[in-house]
């Protein structure tokens, strides 16, 4: 459904001849999403503050929001209203408090994120697993999506309208799906002074009719495109195919344009208070990878290790996943709980993965995990492994964070943020 109607009126006056009419479907239940990082926490009283998720979110509580000392908190999730999003959710609390002025909710999304931010808004899980939208106020230029809420709960930013597509790389001659999807709404409804509503399933883009798709083309990179009509009748998928020789990894860059004459999204900010869509363009990038290929970022410093002696291997229904050797100067093993695709949050446990990392800089050996032991709540765990294909080849992806290994004291040793990417042949 496109476009979103936030800022619902009671009344029963007519619409404006070109009001867009939505279409509905039935709000879907998502199951609650679990904790993938240590939470923040302040203590606010009467006179206002302001509560800081590192550069990702931020809680303004205003003057007069609440009468007593009140601890507020912030933590990571994982994301159920959309589980393909590499973009956590984040459960806001005290959950069980209405507050008598509203609070002012940020979330700073990458610059790199794919999408565009003018079909971006925010989105708050109900007590009854449903996924609601809110009028969301988009500044563009600092990458902020912003909402107001008298209530605290599960909350997440997304795209109304999405390019996806079914791998994030392929080799030589292979072929990815495009898809253009757009978010069927499940019913209007305002609610705790909220102009919110909840949300259906994503759907193929063409059940709004206010919708034209066109402009499918390749921007950089080598290989070919080919629209196709999806199950709407429109033209809102596509099929990449790879070129048949691929001698390094390269990055290939896909657009299509998308055009909505009335949408519109709820925005303060915006004139008249309408966000509205007009013509956009929505890009993804798929990177090309020879037969093997190994990339690791250590802190946004990328190598190509695809000649260090690497390993792929499943044992005893776990995936192992092995880079360099005990002679290498860098070492990194990455198991998996399970041999399936997927994702695998930080853990030991069935579905979780661990990652195990050692630097050598001249006789000074360094151990790093993707965890460390607190001294109230044991082992915290970070990070996300991706496993998108297991077969021939094992496919994948870890990203997160990883700490010194056998720290002693009580505080969170210094992170080094992990990217690692690889296709390796099985043994």
């Amino acid at each position: 459904m496109l476009p979103l109607l936030l800022a619902v009126s009671c009344n029963k006056d007519a619409q404006p001849p070109e009001e867009p009419h939505p279409v509905f479907g039935e709000p879907v239940v998502k199951p609650k999403g679990k904790p993938i990082g240590d939470a923040v926490s302040v203590e606010i009283g009467p006179n206002g503050g302001v509560l800081l998720y590192t550069d990702m979110v931020r809680l303004e509580i205003p003057p007069g929001a609440v009468d007593e000392l009140t601890t507020f908190g912030i933590q990571p999730i994982s994301n159920t209203f959309d589980e393909t999003s590499a973009s956590p959710a984040f459960r806001l609390t005290p959950e069980d408090k209405y507050f008598k002025k509203p609070v002012e909710i940020s979330f700073l999304y990458d610059l790199d994120a794919e999408g565009n931010s003018g079909t971006r808004m925010v989105a708050f899980q109900r007590s009854d697993g449903v996924w609601c939208g809110s009028s969301t106020e988009l500044d563009a230029p600092q990458r902020l999506l912003t909402v107001e809420t008298t209530h605290f709960s599960d909350w997440v930013w997304f795209d109304l309208l999405s390019l996806r597509k079914d791998k994030e790389s392929v080799g030589a001659g292979e072929t990815v799906n495009l898809k253009l999807l757009e978010q069927i709404l499940g019913e209007l409804m305002p609610a705790n002074h909220i102009d919110s509503v909840p949300l259906a399933a994503m759907d193929d883009i063409g059940l709004s009719k206010d919708l034209t798709v066109s402009g499918w083309k390749i921007i950089s990179g080598p290989g070919s495109l080919s629209p196709k009509i999806n199950t709407k009748l429109v033209l809102g998928d596509a099929v990449y195919t790879a070129p048949t020789t691929i001698e390094s990894a390269t990055d290939v860059e896909i657009q299509v344009e998308v055009e909505s004459k009335n949408g519109y999204i709820s925005d303060r900010s915006a004139p008249g208070g309408r966000r509205k869509f007009g013509k956009f363009i929505l890009l993804t990038t798929i990177r090309l990878v020879p037969e093997n290929f190994v990339q690791l970022i250590l802190n946004g410093v990328e190598q190509d290790l695809s000649q260090t002696g690497n390993d792929a291997k499943l044992v005893n229904g776990n995936a192992y996943i092995r880079l360099g050797g005990d002679e290498s100067s860098i070492s990194l093993t990455l198991q998996c709980f399970g041999t399936g695709p997927g994702t695998y949050p930080g853990g030991t446990d069935g579905g979780e993965a661990t990652l195990y990392f050692v630097e050598s800089i001249g006789e000074d050996r360094r151990f790093f995990n993707n965890f460390y032991r607190t001294c109230e709540n044991g082992y915290i765990y970070n990070g996300t492994a991706t496993l998108t294909t297991v077969g021939k080849y094992v496919e994948g992806s870890f990203s997160g964070q990883i700490f010194p290994a056998n720290v002693q004291n009580c505080e969170v040793p210094e992170p080094t943020t992990v990217e690692f990417h690889f296709k390796m042949k099985r043994n």
